[in-house]
């Protein structure tokens, strides 16, 4: 079982008994697996069966039904609320959704010992986004750095601008410099090399106006701080613009009452032109830029006739993709939600069942199963009246007898020990001793790849020293260190913020054996944040540490 154990020793004397009693924390090597599933209950009998093969200690299972078609994509915003990295990006679509969605966050929440509280995450992210504010108003990257990116600092403006409408505490001056910086970028006319998929599937580029600039002139346009002559000038020049820059400029045109702009720069549909995924900039993507179209359209002409077709299609691509990344999942959940709760039906019961033993009726308020005696049964959702119930599954825990698989895809990392003099070491380490890790990252078809994680779980035997080796009088043996954008210091791992190219870039860091014994020692992972076919997992196994 997981959780807190014991260890007791125990001596006897003739007279006397002696005690000692440690407390030790236990955890698999595993990590945490997640699985979900939902769907849409018709009229009469439907049956879900729950999965069942987790150690029974570590597994939490979690059943919602409700009314709103909503639910079927509460796995997008399961995935948000649980992301464990934060730029400037991840932190605002994570807390995004929570203005508008708090009870649905809340019903599917399964961590344990833990209340959600939607207006305290939604503050915090406010708070962490103004303190990233720098010197010409934009908003960095990484907490602590001058990195920006024009992309994510709009993107958080707008989650800013969102919340000081929706009651929150925002700092005026910290959103007044932000639009002074988005007032000056616009005026640039910058262009940019975008990739596209071709009808084969190959790619193809293309320059076109840099979308940052777009998506400027819409928030803007939204807050009347216009730049009409800026967007006269594209609408004038709608060639140059992407498909969904074009979706952002129509919009722009219609939140200022221009309905004739509007029209007259507004695609008739969106198809035509398919991005391809891009790890940085404006984190492009088909699917982000078909969400972020349709969400455009909700805002500022939630009556348009292209609105339900794009629904259905963004709900299908959302089911049917095997991976998205945290913009693909904000701007969708954020189309979708404000789609859905226009289309809920009402007059609809239902009960809901297991093994024939009824546990919960469903009479117009949303029903949360949190019990895992619903593990390996078979779960009757019955609807009564005309009409739909949608329901969202999520079943989490340790499973027994995972292999991990190690695999390099597009990208390959590698892990080394060497002693403080750069003498390798194997997997016998001395209790005490000092080791430099080094991880090697390299891309395996040359291309550049931004926004990596570097992931490096630690045995128990291990622990961090100094994340940056400083002393070069000792260890001048290292001459090829790169330095990570970002790291962040956990546990039992630590993780650096990188990028990739076509040499090999080395990172190092340092910990101390502390503990004696055998160890097993998780994985190195590279992991492209917004691509997840660009990954690498390497390196498991098990070290020896003796005295």
């Amino acid at each position: 079982a997981i959780g807190q154990g014991e260890i007791v020793i125990a001596a006897k004397t003739a007279q006397e008994t002696f005690t000692d009693k440690t407390s030790i924390t236990v955890r698999p090597p595993a990590s945490l697996i997640k699985e979900t599933s939902s769907g849409t209950c018709n009229s009469g009998s439907n049956t879900i069966t729950v999965a069942s093969d987790f150690i029974p200690s570590t597994a939490k299972a979690r059943l919602l039904v409700s009314n709103s078609p909503l639910v079927q994509f509460s796995d997008q915003l399961s995935y948000l609320l649980d992301y464990p990295h934060g730029c400037l990006e991840q932190t605002t679509s994570i807390a995004f959704p929570q203005l508008y969605y708090s009870d649905l966050a809340k019903s599917i929440t399964t961590k344990t010992n833990f209340v959600y509280d939607a207006h305290y995450n939604v503050q915090e992210a406010i708070r962490k986004i103004e303190s990233m504010q720098i010197y010409n108003g934009s908003l960095s990257y990484w907490p602590g750095s001058v990195e920006e990116n024009w992309w994510a600092t709009t993107y958080a403006l707008h989650f800013l601008t969102e919340a000081q409408k929706a009651g929150y505490d925002v700092n005026q001056n910290t959103i007044d410099r932000t639009f002074e910086y988005i007032k000056t970028k616009v005026k640039s006319r910058e262009t940019e090399e975008y990739y596209f998929l071709n009808s084969n599937n190959s790619i193809t580029k293309r320059a076109n106006v840099k979308r940052e600039i777009m998506y400027s002139l819409y928030l803007m346009a939204l807050s009347g701080k216009q730049d009409l002559s800026s967007m006269n000038y594209y609408k004038a020049n709608t060639s140059m613009l992407t498909l969904d820059s074009r979706y952002m400029l129509a919009t722009a045109y219609m939140a200022l009452g221009d309905t004739k702009s509007y029209y007259a720069v507004l695609p008739k549909q969106f198809e035509g032109e398919k991005s391809a995924n891009s790890n940085g900039g404006s984190f492009y993507s088909y699917v982000r830029d078909y969400a972020l179209s349709l969400n455009c359209l909700l805002e500022t002409d939630p009556n348009n006739a292209q609105i339900p077709a794009m629904a259905r299609t963004l709900s299908q691509q959302l089911k049917s993709e095997s991976y998205l990344n945290t913009q693909e999942r904000a701007f969708a959940f954020l189309a979708l939600g404000k789609y859905v709760k226009r289309n809920v039906t009402s007059g609809i019961s239902g009960t809901i069942s297991v093994d024939g033993k009824a546990l919960a009726t469903y009479a117009g308020k949303d029903v949360v199963l949190s019990d895992k005696n619903i593990l390996g049964k078979k779960v009757d959702i019955t609807v009564n009246g005309n009409g739909n119930l949608y329901y969202f599954l999520e079943v989490n825990g340790i499973k027994e007898g995972v292999n991990f698989k190690e695999e390099d895809s597009h990208l390959r990392v590698r892990k080394e020990f060497y002693n403080r003099f750069g003498q390798p070491l194997g997997n016998t380490i001395k209790q005490g001793e000092m080791i430099v890790v080094k991880l090697s990252l390299v891309t395996v078809d040359g291309m550049n790849v931004e926004n990596v994680v570097l992931t490096d779980m630690l045995p128990s035997g291990f622990e961090i020293e100094n994340p940056r080796i400083t002393d070069e009088r000792e260890m001048n043996w290292i001459k090829d260190k790169y330095e990570p954008t970002y790291f962040d210091i956990r546990d039992d791992r630590i993780n650096f913020y990188v990028s990739s190219g076509k040499s090999v870039r080395n990172y190092y860091y340092t910990v101390r054996a502390v503990n004696t014994g055998n160890f097993l020692m998780g994985p190195v992972s590279a992991d492209a944040m917004y691509d997840g076919e660009y990954h690498s997992y390497n390196g498991s196994g098990w070290v020896r540490i003796v005295k």
